[in-house]
C-alpha cells in the first residue's frame, strides 16, 4: 500500500483537474453560445448546456486519471447498482490508502467516474434526439 501512495504524482493530479475544468468550462461556454443561450434565456437549453459541461469535465478528469495515475483504480474495492423506489444509485466502495490527500483524490476519481457512468446514456439518448428527433 505504502507503494502505491508514492507512485501517485499530486502535481499531476492538480494539472488534470485544472485541465478538466477548463475544457468543462470551454464546452459550457460554446454550448451557451451554440444553443443561443446568450441572445434569450431558456432553462431547458441551458440545462442541457451545464449537461455537456459536466460531461466533458468527468470524461477528461477520468480518462486523464486512466493514462496518467491508473493506480487510482486499485483503490476502487467494488460497484454496485442500487435501485431505490424511482431513484437509481451508483455505489462506489473504496478501500482507504492511510493518507487523507491521496484518499480526497480518490473520492474525486470515483465521482468523476460515476457522473461520466451516469451521462453516458442521456448523452446518447438526447444526440439521438438531436439527429433523429
Amino acid at each position: 500500500m505504502a507503494e502505491d501512495e508514492k507512485s501517485v504524482d499530486f502535481g499531476k493530479l492538480r494539472s488534470l483537474m485544472l485541465l478538466a475544468v477548463a475544457v468543462g468550462a470551454a464546452v459550457l461556454i460554446v454550448s451557451l453560445w451554440q444553443l443561443g443561450q446568450f441572445q434569450t434565456f431558456e432553462i431547458g437549453w441551458t440545462v442541457m448546456a451545464v449537461a455537456f459541461g459536466a460531461i466533458a469535465w468527468a470524461a477528461v478528469f477520468y480518462f486523464g486519471c486512466l493514462i496518467a495515475e491508473g493506480s487510482l483504480t486499485s483503490y476502487i474495492v467494488s460497484d454496485d447498482t442500487e435501485i431505490k423506489g424511482q431513484n437509481v444509485e451508483m455505489v462506489t466502495k473504496t478501500r482507504s490508502s492511510g493518507d487523507p490527500r491521496l484518499d480526497a483524490w480518490i473520492e474525486k476519481f470515483v465521482f468523476a467516474r460515476n457522473t461520466f457512468g451516469l451521462a453516458v446514456i442521456p448523452l446518447l439518448i438526447l444526440g439521438g434526439l438531436f439527429l433523429w428527433g
